[in-house]
């Protein structure tokens, strides 16, 4: 599956990080519950959502700030902060130059 993940795996500190959680997602406390008890994904978006991985990483910075550990998926497999933070500046650059080639097809017209 191509998407980007957090999944809390502090059991004993659930509600340290549900409504730090609940700031960046529509979950219920329950809902965010649920899924920490069963170990899946409290935040999820595609691979190539790149607000909603900033979303992610503001939510993981301050989920760890609590003492939470945290760990991040990409592919379903763990990951680091520096990847997505990577992967974030990679899809500025883009849009960079996407604009620099949209600037120089409307100039010659």
């Amino acid at each position: 599956m191509d998407n980007i993940g957090i999944k809390i795996k502090s059991n004993d500190k659930i509600a340290k990080c549900i409504s730090s959680i609940r700031k960046y997602t529509n979950l219920s406390i329950g809902e965010i519950k649920d899924k920490i008890t069963n170990n899946e994904y409290v935040m999820v978006c595609g691979y190539t959502d790149e607000d909603g991985i900033k979303k992610i990483v503001k939510a993981y910075k301050e989920i760890i700030s609590l003492g939470v550990n945290v760990e991040i998926y990409e592919h379903d497999r763990v990951t680091t902060i520096d990847f997505l933070m990577n992967l974030i500046d990679m899809y500025g650059d883009i849009a960079r130059d996407m604009q620099e080639i949209d600037d120089l097809m409307y100039d010659e017209d």
